[in-house]
């Protein structure tokens, strides 16, 4: 039970991080999928996207392609950070996830006075256009008499994306506190030997060493013993003795 009390918060740490790896990956996957899409086909989606990101007007349209073409650098470096523990990658992908939310914050600034006077462009596209500017995307909107479905669109299906990915920012920034969290001596140990993690020592006491000494005969006290060799040399330059075992025979041998 005492193990099973120690490894457990280990454990649920462990796990947790492992699905805040698989966020961030799954994430920056996207990401890259996304800016490579648009690179292939940038029309395709640019219709469809405004009611989830925002891109009514020029300035906000123009700064979504930017950044949703940029993530296929971002998001290839957070892919990586995530599956190789890399912490500056992961750094660099937060912050284009903090820049991506504050873009985000801003098409709402930008976008929304279209939107609301989205029924000027119908009854007047002159001071729409003289007000506004010629912008394309709500004119369109507002001669197919979609403007009230466009504008719940937008207020329901953006806001809903953009806690989604404030979800994903979060659990990146998770994940790089639990590099914080690491000690930093355990970062600076040398990988090519012994971590000195683990001390063997012997649980016998003196005294029972002395009586085993005494029970098998080996003396239990006094210098060591010596074991002479032809390599050997004599002390105060003598001539090397002859091969001989000292202290080694039993009594009575």
């Amino acid at each position: 039970m005492m193990v099973i009390t120690v490894l457990m918060p280990k454990a649920l740490k462990t796990s947790r991080k492992v699905r805040r790896d698989e966020a961030a990956a799954g994430v920056s996957q996207g990401c890259v999928a996304l800016g490579l899409f648009l690179l292939r086909w940038p029309q395709a989606v640019e219709e469809d996207r405004r009611a989830f990101v925002g891109g009514y007007s020029d300035w906000s349209r123009a700064l979504i392609d930017i950044l949703e073409l940029s993530a296929v650098v971002w998001g290839f470096l957070g892919a990586m950070g995530a599956l190789y523990m890399k912490e500056s990658f992961l750094r660099a992908f937060f912050y284009y996830e903090v820049a991506r939310v504050a873009a985000w914050l801003l098409t709402y600034l930008l976008d929304a006075p279209l939107l609301v006077n989205c029924e000027l462009g119908r009854d007047d596209p002159s001071a729409f256009v003289a007000r506004f500017g010629p912008n394309k995307a709500v004119l369109n909107i507002a001669a197919d008499g979609s403007c009230d479905d466009e504008r719940a669109f937008f207020a329901l299906l953006s806001p809903l994306c953009l806690l989604f990915f404030l979800q994903f920012l979060f659990a990146t920034q998770k994940l790089l506190a639990d590099f914080e969290d690491d000690p930093r001596y355990l970062l600076n140990i040398p990988k090519e030997g012994p971590t000195g993690a683990f001390l063997s020592r012997s649980m016998a006491s003196g005294a029972d060493i002395a009586e085993q000494f005494a029970q098998t005969g080996l003396p239990a006290g006094g210098p060591p013993a010596t074991v002479a060799t032809p390599l050997m040399a004599a002390p105060h330059g003598g001539m090397r003795p002859a091969l001989a075992l000292e202290n080694l025979a039993a009594p009575g041998v």
